[in-house]
C-alpha cells in the first residue's frame, strides 16, 4: 500500500495528519530522536514533542528519556484490533444502509423498480392484507405459507384468492392449514417468476433467481396489470391441475373467460345456469351486483356456434355473457369491458338445472 493511502487510513481512524505522518516515520526508522523524526516527516521541529506526547497518550508510541527525547512505535496489536473493529462496524453500517435503502417504502409512482426481490415479496404481502376483491399469486409453497396471516385477513374480507404454486420444499401444501383461506390452489411444476395481482390495478413481479442481477417491479395502474393478468391466466394458471379448493364456498370465477370455457358446454346442452355477478358499470364506475339466468354466450371466435368448449385463445377478443334478471336483460363483459352493461369482477354459480 502506498504511503499516502496509509496516511489517509490513519486519518480516517482518528489521527491528525501530523500524528499519522510521525507514526509512520517511527515505524520506518525504529527508535529515533524526536528531532530526527521531525526532519523525516512533515511535522515542524517545534511541534514534534507535542505530537509524540499525543501519540503516546493514544497508545501508538512510547517516549524514552535519554540525553534527548527519543521515541519508538509500540506493539500495534491493540490498536490494530481497534482498526479491524472499526472497519467491521463501518462495513456493517454500509451494508445496513444499503439494505434499508432497498427496503424503504416504495413511492407513489405508477411503477417502481427495486434490486431486492424481498422488497417486492414484502410489498405484495401488504397489498394482500388491503385487498378488496381478488388476489392472484404465482409463488413457491414456502412463500405461500409465509403469507398465511395476510391470506387469512383477505379471506375474512371475502377476497377471492387463486394461487399457482411451485413445490420448492417439504411444506406439503395440500394438507397445510393455509389451504383453508385460499379459494383455489393449482400446482405448477415449472419454476417461474414471483407474481401477485391485486384488485386488478396492482401488480408485483420478480423474475426467477436465474437472472444474473435480481430485480423486482411494483405497478399501480389501471392498464399494465391487464397484461400481467393474461400472462398469469394463460401461462401460470389455466394449464395446471387443482390440488385444493376452499371448502364451503360456491363455485366462484374472477376471470370471465375461464367461466365461459367451463360453462359453455352446459349452456349449449340447455342447462339452466343461475348466476350472481358482481361488477362495475363501465360508464359510471359504480359497483353493482345482479342475479339471473344465463341466456347467451358470445365471443369473437364463435362464428360456427358449435358446442365445442372454447379455448382461451378463442376468448382473447371480446367475450360476453347475457343474463336475464328480474330487472331485465344485462350484458356482462370481462376485464376492460367497454360495450357491456357490466364489467365483471366476480361470477358466482348459484345452481345448474337440467330441463326435463
Amino acid at each position: 500500500m502506498e504511503r499516502d493511502e496509509l496516511l489517509g487510513g490513519l486519518e480516517d481512524a482518528g489521527l491528525t495528519s501530523y500524528q499519522a505522518d510521525a507514526y509512520l516515520t517511527l515505524l520506518d526508522m525504529g527508535v529515533s530522536p524526536a528531532v530526527d523524526v521531525a526532519r523525516n516527516c512533515s511535522v515542524p521541529v517545534p511541534r514534534i514533542y507535542d505530537v509524540l506526547t499525543e501519540l503516546e497518550q493514544m497508545g501508538y508510541v512510547e517516549t524514552l528519556d535519554r540525553e534527548t527525547l527519543h521515541a519508538r512505535a509500540r506493539e500495534p496489536a491493540e490498536f490494530v484490533q481497534d482498526l479491524h473493529e472499526k472497519s467491521d462496524r463501518l462495513s456493517a453500517v454500509a451494508e445496513e444502509i444499503e439494505d434499508r435503502w432497498e427496503a424503504s417504502p416504495l413511492g407513489d409512482n405508477k411503477m417502481n423498480v427495486t434490486k431486492r426481490v424481498d422488497t417486492v415479496v414484502d410489498h405484495a404481502e401488504g397489498l394482500i392484507r388491503e385487498a378488496d376483491s381478488t388476489v392472484d399469486l404465482a409463488l413457491t409453497d414456502e412463500q405461500l405459507v409465509a403469507y398465511e396471516s395476510a391470506l387469512t385477513e383477505a379471506f375474512e374480507s371475502d377476497v377471492i384468492v387463486r394461487a399457482s404454486v411451485v413445490p420448492a420444499g417439504e411444506v406439503g401444501i395440500a394438507d397445510h392449514p393455509v389451504t383453508d383461506v385460499i379459494t383455489e390452489i393449482r400446482e405448477r411444476p415449472l419454476p417461474g417468476p414471483f407474481c401477485a395481482l391485486v384488485d386488478r390495478t396492482k401488480a408485483c413481479l420478480a423474475p426467477t433467481t436465474r437472472m444474473p442481477e435480481p430485480y423486482g417491479i411494483v405497478i399501480d395502474d389501471d392498464i399494465i396489470p391487464f397484461i400481467f393478468r393474461w400472462y398469469f391466466q394463460t401461462c401460470l394458471w389455466a394449464n395446471w391441475e387443482t390440488i385444493s379448493r376452499c371448502r364451503g364456498r360456491s363455485a366462484v370465477y374472477v376471470c370471465l373467460e375461464e367461466f365461459i370455457r367451463d360453462v359453455y358446454p352446459l349452456w349449449w346442452d340447455d342447462a339452466v345456469v343461475s348466476l350472481t355477478v358482481s361488477g362495475m358499470e363501465p360508464d359510471s364506475g359504480r359497483d353493482r351486483t345482479i342475479s339471473g339466468v344465463l341466456t347467451d354466450v358470445q365471443y369473437s371466435a364463435d362464428s360456427a356456434r358449435t358446442g365445442r368448449r372454447p379455448t382461451m385463445t378463442d376468448l382473447s377478443g371480446q367475450a360476453t355473457i347475457v343474463l336475464w334478471t328480474p330487472e331485465g336483460r344485462y350484458t356482462v363483459g370481462g376485464w376492460g369491458a367497454l360495450h357491456e352493461d357490466l364489467e365483471v369482477k366476480r361470477v358466482t354459480v348459484d345452481g345448474v338445472e337440467w330441463l326435463t
